[in-house]
């Protein structure tokens, strides 16, 4: 860049002469500035504008829908019990609700930890310890679709086991200001609920150290759901000289099975096939395996056997005095060890084998035969321990199959086993921790009984918020609502006055054409005020005549014109009392603005008849069918101008395309002409400065001259 040196030597306003000489570039560049900065602000503009075209192109598609008219409303006789609310669907009339039960997620709140207790503590500082002999503690966590089994140990944190619940499908969480670990299920109602249940002796002392024990815990081991599968030793004594106590190890099922088995067995003594016979002598013959006990049945005051008569009932009765008479002992808790082990494996066995393609047919009928001999403890073991193959499935085939066969058996053996000691061996549990069960809402709507995971259920047009339960039916009325359905078409109207009305100021806005966008230099000339309205001034009048504005006002304008067919009868806005002002009543730029009669808010048509509130009344679905279609066309033709072109981008009125490639050739012929006027700024300068150095050259040779003639 040359030096600008500013007349040091001619005296010359070098500056203000340069700039004389390029004013024509400057001029040139100032234009393209200008011209960029009105279309920035025309940018500006339609984007405003399009945002609210938009908006009202959004509104009109969901007004082409019946769901969108709330043409229907209610009223309870016990609103602090439940909040209805209807669709067009409800049927008119008077309903009956009754809310038996609330919805609920399932929730633990643990027991309070010592106060030293923090996320990092270890399980040995709460007092729980694990070695070698004792084994670590297993923890079973049962939701509806998942059994996991997770393994703590002495040196688990209380954070880590936190993640451990995490990770095995519920949510959990350690709150270290209370001191307490908190669960809950991961969805809301009954398909959330959850166990956490102990696995082993150490499992058990794990969650009553971390206050898990839950009273939920202590009731399903307390219950008598699993004492029908405690063995219990039956002691009996045959009279005779020499004969010694018989024990005999049964459920009260198993006592049944015995009985059957008996019977069945007395029946084929005298069966003409020989295998058959000899199966059965070594069954109840003289020396079988359960001939001593058929025998003592039989002459026993008490019990009263008469084998070939004996039904059903009576075998009910017989089992059931067995079994009550019996004793739960060392024998009999070694028996329930075998039978759990027998019947997991028998179970998993058949559900693998009905399940595999190879089977054969022998094959699956056994293992049918299988499920129904265990059917007891397999109803039990999932209803207790199992997961169902999904949310929508009752099958709990995954569950068996996938499972391992030791876990379970160890898991099951050791919840009856504890179910035993609570039951006969006075052992005493005490719950820390407070469970609320996960269950679904159950509400009786019309005498039919609905279940829904929320206290939210929606029937045939209803929609029932549930807040508590009820004690006697509440009664819901479902009326035509003409408030609402009228208020929905006077938003509309609303929103289409304030947009058609904007668009007329803007296209029929003043000239201003002899106002142009301030340069720098002009604005310092001026105060904020004069360049604020100067600027206002070009800002209102830039969609002016604009053909893209026109072209929309037309669509909107038309299309609220149009007449339409409905039941043979047709029906445009005059049919509901609806209708523009006209040019010589209407304000200035709202002559394409829709009123509606006998609107007590609009001081120009309130005085009239208010034929759109008499329609509704009369003939709802007739206004709501023209609303549709009215909307459905106006959506349609704004859907066309919102189309992307090559010079429109989708969802846009405007040329966006065409003023942003605009834009940037403005930038470039900006960037052209301030290079020109650089340019030649330095080539004059340039010269200048060549001129300043002869003539500082020429009057210092002048002043040696001078000198040397003896000027002073």
């Amino acid at each position: 860049m040359p030096i600008r040196l500013s007349g040091l030597a001619s005296g010359l306003d070098t500056e203000a002469i340069v700039g004389a000489l390029v004013s024509a570039y400057s001029f040139k560049k100032d234009k393209y500035v200008k011209a960029q900065t009105k279309l920035s602000w025309k940018q500006d503009a339609w984007k405003s504008l399009n945002s609210k075209v938009y908006k009202l192109y959004t509104d009109v598609g969901n007004m082409r829908y019946s769901s969108n008219y709330a043409i229907k409303k209610t009223s309870a006789s016990d609103n602090t019990k439940a909040k209805i609310t209807a669709s067009g669907k409800a049927i008119i009339g008077t309903q009956t609700l009754e809310i038996k039960q609330l919805a609920k997620t399932a929730f633990v709140t643990g027991g309070k930890l010592d106060n030293s207790v923090k996320g990092e503590t270890k399980l040995s500082e709460l007092g729980f310890n694990t070695n070698a002999s004792t084994g670590d503690a297993s923890i079973q966590i049962r939701t509806g679709t998942s059994t996991t089994n997770i393994i703590v140990d002495k040196s688990t944190t209380v954070d880590e086991f936190v993640n451990k619940l995490n990770g095995a499908g519920i949510q959990a969480s350690f709150d270290q200001e209370n001191h307490r670990i908190f669960l809950s299920g991961k969805k809301p109602g009954l398909d959330g609920n959850f166990d956490v249940t102990a696995n082993n002796d150490k499992g058990f002392e794990a969650l009553t150290k971390l206050g898990l024990l839950s009273d939920s815990e202590v009731t399903r081991l307390t219950d008598e759901a699993a004492q029908k599968f405690l063995n219990k030793t039956f002691k009996f004594t045959l009279d005779g000289e020499g004969e010694t106590e018989q024990h005999l190890s049964r459920t009260e099922d198993g006592f049944k099975n015995l009985l059957q088995l008996i019977k069945a067995s007395k029946a084929d003594l005298t069966s003409e096939d020989e295998e058959t016979r000899t199966s059965a002598e070594q069954t109840v013959g003289e020396g079988g395996t359960y001939y001593k006990i058929a025998k003592y049945l039989e002459e026993n005051e008490e019990y009263a056997v008469d084998w070939a008569n004996i039904t059903e009932e009576q075998m009910d009765t017989i089992a059931a005095k067995m079994y009550e008479s019996a004793s739960y002992d060392v024998y009999a808790k070694d028996e329930n060890a075998t039978d759990i082990i027998r019947a997991v494996n028998q179970i998993r066995d058949a559900y693998i084998t009905l399940n595999s393609e190879n089977s054969t047919d022998e094959e699956r009928a056994n293992a049918q035969m299988a499920l129904e001999n265990n059917k007891a403890y397999k109803e039990y073991i999932e209803a207790t321990f199992g997961s169902k193959d999904s949310e929508d499935s009752d099958s709990y085939v995954q569950f068996w199959t996938q499972s391992d066969n030791k876990e379970l058996m160890e898991s099951v053996g050791y919840h009856i086993s504890m179910v035993g000691a609570i039951t006969y061996e006075n052992l005493e549990l005490t719950p820390n921790a407070k469970k609320v069960e996960g269950q679904d809402a159950i509400m009786i709507l019309n005498n039919e009984t609905y279940t829904s995971n929320s206290n939210s259920l929606t029937v045939n047009g209803l929609t029932i918020e549930a807040f508590a339960e009820t004690t006697e039916a509440i009664n819901i009325t479902v009326s035509n609502d003409t408030d609402g359905l009228y208020d929905k078409i006077k938003d509309f109207l609303t929103s289409y006055n304030s947009l058609i009305n904007e668009m007329q100021k803007l296209y029929n806005a003043d000239s201003a054409k002899d106002y142009e966008p301030l340069t720098d230099d002009e604005k310092a000339e001026m105060s904020e005020t004069e360049i604020e309205k100067w600027e206002q001034k070009i800002k209102d009048s830039l969609l002016r005549r604009d053909t893209n504005l026109s072209s929309l006002i037309s669509t909107f304008t038309m299309g609220m014109m149009k007449t339409y067919e409905i039941n043979g009868e047709r029906y445009n806005w005059a049919k509901f009392g609806v209708g523009t002002l006209g040019t010589i009543y209407a304000e200035k730029n709202e002559n394409y603005a829709y009123h509606i009669n006998g609107d007590s808010e609009d001081s120009a048509t309130s005085g009239r008849e208010d034929k759109l509130r008499a329609a509704i009344a009369k003939d709802p679905d007739s206004v709501i069918e023209f609303m549709k279609q009215l909307t459905t066309d106006l959506y349609g033709e704004l859907d066309k101008k919102m189309k992307s072109t090559t010079v429109r981008s989708v969802y846009t009125v405007y040329n966006d395309k065409e003023m942003a490639s605009e834009y940037s050739n403005y930038s470039d012929l900006i960037k052209t002409w301030t290079d020109r006027v650089k340019d030649m700024e330095d080539s004059y300068y340039k010269k200048f400065a060549a001129m300043e150095k002869a003539l500082a050259t020429l009057q210092g040779n002048s002043s040696s001259i001078s000198s040397l003639l003896g000027g002073g």
